[in-house]
């Protein structure tokens, strides 16, 4: 099941940072099309970093006359980051985790995992049963795009370095 590396340490490591940075975009993107939750809930990333002494309601830019909190998005980003390193170097040891795409890994590790029991266990997102087909249907499809996007990313950059 497990095999040895073929790839060098950092070459997985490069991947996994430029994976977990373009999937937190597009998972950003499958959020803006079908919300997880309602506006007026507090978005997970903004609730932990309250939750660790932050003040996330002063973490923000303005782009383009728009008002982005950078506190959460980057939380967001870098927990994209951290799981896309830890699917890479995975699939590397056990290419069977990679199956369809990731999809199964990603829907294990972010929506069981992430969403259904840690955030709900520290207070910070409701749990699956609470939170309603839209924001399931949006974790859902959201969660399988952002893994797809991945591996994809996986896949292109480990054949260029490859080559």
């Amino acid at each position: 099941m497990f095999h040895p590396r073929k790839n060098a340490l950092g070459t997985l490591v490069g991947v996994g940072i430029v994976a977990g940075i373009i999937s937190a975009m597009v998972k950003s993107g499958v959020e803006t099309v079908l919300p997880p939750r309602l506006p007026t809930a507090v978005p997970p990333p903004i609730g932990l970093l309250d939750m660790m002494g932050f003040d996330a309601a002063t973490m923000n830019y303005v782009f383009n006359q728009t008002v982005v909190n950078w506190g959460g998005n980057g939380f967001h980003i870098l927990f994209s980051i951290v799981i896309a390193l830890a699917y890479v170097w995975l699939v590397e040891r056990c290419p069977k985790a990679g199956v369809w795409w990731g999809v199964p890994f990603g829907w294990l590790v972010a929506t069981v995992g992430a969403h259904g029991i840690v955030l709900p266990l520290l207070g910070v997102a409701p749990l699956p049963w609470d939170m309603g087909s839209a924001g399931l249907i949006s974790e859902v499809v959201g969660t399988a795009m952002w893994i797809w996007t991945i591996e994809c990313v996986r896949r292109a950059l480990l054949r260029r370095s490859a080559d």
